[in-house]
């Protein structure tokens, strides 16, 4: 299975952290943003985190390559009380944004796309996990990617 390749380091991934805030709701039924802004506003509602480390078109070269072909993301959600995961397609496309990363229920790329086809979007995730996240705890995230071949 993709989770415990990505968990063991078997397969390309990319490990950053970034923070909760009090703003966060995440309740979008169609996406799941983390950014690298300080600041969170209650109409963000798909974001579940924010001052991130990285950005989508900042992960690891290798991550970056894995995401143009085709092939399974698996996005790890960790704040150390609760753990979540988010799995999804390849966009088949390098990310290029700045400030964001970007999980969606939909086909649609854009520059901060990073999975397509996600089974979860910010508003399934575990609500143990997005209420650390209100309280601004921290958060792990490891973005991996099984490439189809494997």
């Amino acid at each position: 299975m993709c989770l415990e390749k990505v968990k063991r380091g078997d397969v390309p991934r990319d490990v950053f952290t970034a923070r909760g805030h009090p703003n966060i709701t995440a309740t979008n039924r169609r996406t799941l943003e983390i950014t690298k802004d300080p600041y969170v506003t209650k109409r963000g509602d798909c974001i579940v985190a924010c001052c991130a480390e990285k950005a989508a078109g900042e992960l690891d070269a290798q991550v970056l390559h894995a995401l143009a072909h085709e092939g399974t993301v698996v996005i790890i959600l960790d704040v150390g009380t609760a753990v979540d995961y988010v799995v999804g397609k390849t966009p088949r496309w390098t990310p290029t944004s700045r400030w964001r990363l970007v999980v969606r229920k939909s086909e649609y790329v854009d520059e901060s796309t990073v999975a397509v086809a996600s089974d979860k979007s910010a508003a399934e995730l575990d609500r143990r996990l997005v209420a650390e996240l209100k309280r601004g705890a921290p958060l792990r995230v490891i973005v991996g990617v099984c490439p189809k071949d494997i």
